[in-house]
């Protein structure tokens, strides 16, 4: 959550221990805005944080991406959707897909977004190690010549058409490859919850948090019983 007021000057905090500086997206989302359109305010800033650090969840995309749409209502700069993720490719590859807060596939280099609805929601466990991974190595160890390449547009597909064999066929993340070598406990993670009974299991991101999906409520309240008592971070939504 990020409380966001107009001030004198720029401050940061948090509740937690992390980057306050110039590196943090939400800094750079103030400077970006402020080199497009010239205000001059500045903004006092509180950011309540429950993602923990490396865990594949763009918590730090989706604080740029919170800081934009801040900054648009409250300089009433009346800016669409569209142009505030033009803005957020400057940040970074993954905030304008946070801008849009929506399905879609992402093309390019993370600017190009095709939005879609998905008909049916589903109850997500997320369960992640207290290890994280860091994004940059993750990608750096990937072996591109080797990397399987999923079908996003199947996907994306049978998300919409609800077709649940094509669902589980083409949920796919290439950088598993790399983050399982970087740290095993992501892919014992993976297979317990498979080996549990969730039909859809994934890593997020480049990890180390792993997501199962589920239609059945029940089901995933209790397996978020039994994983609370097992990994640091376990979260049903």
């Amino acid at each position: 959550t990020l409380e966001v007021e107009v001030a004198d000057k720029i401050t940061l905090t948090s509740n937690v221990d992390m980057p306050l500086d110039s590196s943090n997206t939400i800094i750079k989302a103030i400077e970006v805005m402020r080199k497009h359109y010239g205000f001059t305010e500045n903004f006092k800033i509180h950011v309540d944080k429950k993602i923990p650090m490396q865990a594949g969840l763009a918590g730090g995309s989706s604080d740029g991406a919170a800081m934009l749409r801040c900054i648009n209502e409250l300089l009433h700069l009346n800016l669409d959707v569209e142009t505030l993720a033009r803005i957020g490719k400057e940040i970074g590859a993954d905030v304008p897909f946070c801008v849009y807060n929506t399905p879609a596939i992402v093309k390019g280099i993370g600017e190009k977004i095709e939005t879609f609805t998905m008909p049916k929601n589903y109850y997500v466990l997320l369960v992640k190690p207290k290890e994280g991974v860091s994004t940059k190595l993750c990608f750096e160890s990937l072996n591109l010549q080797t990397a399987i390449h999923p079908d996003c547009h199947a996907l994306k597909n049978a998300l919409v058409n609800e077709d649940a064999d094509e669902i589980y066929k083409h949920m796919q993340n290439t950088l598993e490859s790399s983050a399982f070598v970087i740290l095993p406990k992501i892919e014992d993670i993976k297979n317990e919850l498979i080996q549990y009974g969730f039909p859809y299991v994934l890593m997020s991101g480049s990890g180390s948090t792993v997501f199962a999906l589920s239609e059945d409520k029940e089901f995933v309240e209790k397996a978020y019983v039994k994983y609370c008592n097992s990994y640091d971070f376990v979260v049903k939504t």
